[in-house]
């Protein structure tokens, strides 16, 4: 029997792993016994960082990368000694390789009696003293509580082109000899890694689109404006006597835009988007970038170390009224493009190579074509990338644990996207009962959380699980001695 079965070894599972061992070294308790499961294939690397190209970068800076707090450089560290730089946006395969040396050295450590499972979980089933986990080989293994770590898991975003020839959902698919232009659905992270690699690959023209018609943002140089109205002690002051917290959060929003209508970037640059000169845009932005001077920006990050805390004092219907009002312009003004990156996309347009597109409805496909409908005309492709990042919808996944789990009513949808979760113990939640020894980080918790497509939050819950874990575990352990 296991203490602990962490299902998905990626970065968020490492971290875990990372942080059960800081609290086990820190209280001295008892080595436990943890059984971890992934495939070899992404073993201790996962796939957002271990299933990338090399031209692939992240978009966080090192500083805000580290597995735990308790060592909040070690990766700008790791990077100085493995490879003698001070990269400010490494490559996805570099942190894949800091995470499974990280993994590495937990294990030399041996705090943690670990045990290897290198195949997929495909079901759970509770058990009187916890649960029986069954992998794709066959093997039944029991745990007392489980974990999953389970990484951005997401439902197809056009099933019905999933046969369809010309049809792409990831690099490997990428025609390198074709020279027909290439439609790529999406306009977020997602979908500038597929433009990189496309634009590094070959010299076809690229297309990418978004129903909200929303174009990348420049990640700036450094924070130089402080928010006047849009704080969080402003926020709380507003609303400690009211319900409406979304709506004391938009005034505020509101005044802090009004108060940067001059200076802001935010109106100058969509000027230049709705008069169709793209190319303006990027160029604006790229500039104003280079010289710290994204006020508006700035005002959306402030928002970073408490977003979670106002997504929880929500209530579900305006957290679905905050998704409506806001989720298209966050999506593109909060999580902005890093500016070398930005280069790039400045370049492409500036050579007639770049287009972005709003969207009137979904691609259809006519024979071997793709019909793209936009606002001043039809576009025709003969190769179709998906890189929205799927849908986060559970009863659209056709992962064999979410449909096990999902029959068994172990898990539930979230209205907001993916599973249902006690946001402060992070376990999973079914009518409204938490379900005993089964938890979720990352991704998947989306919709209870907010802030999970960021890693340094995910490591940040693993911190929080860990602590919680290692006091229950070390009372556990008094108890059996006595």
């Amino acid at each position: 029997m296991y203490d602990v079965a962490i299902v998905g070894l990626g970065a968020t599972g490492v971290s875990l792993l990372s942080q059960i061992q800081d609290e086990v070294y820190k209280v001295r308790a008892a080595k436990p016994r943890i059984a971890v499961f992934n495939p070899s294939c992404s073993f201790a690397k996962g796939k957002a960082f271990g299933d990338a190209d090399a031209v692939h970068k992240v978009n966080t800076p090192p500083g805000m990368m580290a597995v735990t707090s308790t060592e909040p450089e070690q990766f700008g560290h790791w990077l100085h000694s493995a490879f003698s730089t001070h990269e400010r946006w490494p490559s996805r395969l570099k942190y894949s390789d800091f995470i499974n040396q990280t993994y590495l050295d937990i294990k030399q450590a041996r705090i943690l009696h670990i045990d290897e499972w290198r195949h997929s979980v495909t079901g759970l089933c509770r058990t009187a003293c916890g649960y029986s986990l069954t992998n794709d080989n066959g093997e039944i293994i029991h745990a007392r509580k489980v974990v999953m770590c389970l990484g951005s898991l997401a439902a197809d975003m056009f099933p019905e082109f999933e046969n369809q020839q010309g049809f792409i959902t990831h690099y490997a698919q990428f025609d390198h000899s074709s020279e027909e232009p290439l439609l790529i659905a999406g306009s977020g992270l997602t979908a500038i890694d597929a433009f990189r690699y496309a634009r590094d690959k070959s010299c076809v023209d690229i297309h990418l689109y978004s129903r909200s018609g929303y174009v990348p943002t420049c990640l700036t140089e450094r924070n130089t404006y402080t928010p006047v109205h849009l704080t969080w002690r402003n926020l709380m002051a507003a609303s400690a006597g009211s319900d409406d917290v979304l709506n004391v959060f938009s005034r505020l929003l509101r005044r802090e835009f009004y108060l940067l209508r001059e200076r802001g970037e935010f109106r100058p640059a969509m000027k230049l988007l709705r008069e169709g000169r793209q190319t303006e845009y990027l160029r604006l932005l790229l500039t104003r970038a280079e010289k710290g001077n994204l006020p508006w920006q700035d005002v959306l990050v402030s928002t970073r170390p408490y977003m979670h805390k106002l997504w929880s004092a929500f209530s579900l219907t305006q957290k679905q009224q905050f998704m409506k009002m806001y989720g298209a312009v966050w999506a593109a003004w909060r999580h902005p493009v890093p500016q070398e990156v930005y280069s790039e996309l400045l370049q492409a347009s500036a050579e007639g190579k770049l287009n972005f597109h709003q969207a009137l409805s979904s691609p259809e496909h006519e024979g071997n074509t793709f019909l793209l409908k936009t606002r001043s005309q039809t576009l025709s492709f003969g190769h179709l990338w998906d890189a929205t990042g799927g849908r986060n919808h559970l009863h659209l996944m056709k992962q064999p644990l979410m449909l096990n789990l999902m029959k068994q009513a172990l898990i539930e949808v979230h209205p907001c996207g993916g599973m249902n979760i006690d946001p402060l113990t992070f376990q999973c939640r079914v009518q409204n009962r938490n379900v005993p020894g089964l938890y979720n980080l990352g991704p998947l918790s989306k919709g209870s959380l907010f802030s999970t497509n960021a890693f340094w939050f995910n490591a940040r819950c693993a911190e929080s699980w860990a602590k919680k874990w290692a006091v229950e575990f070390c009372e556990n352990a008094v108890k059996e001695t006595l």
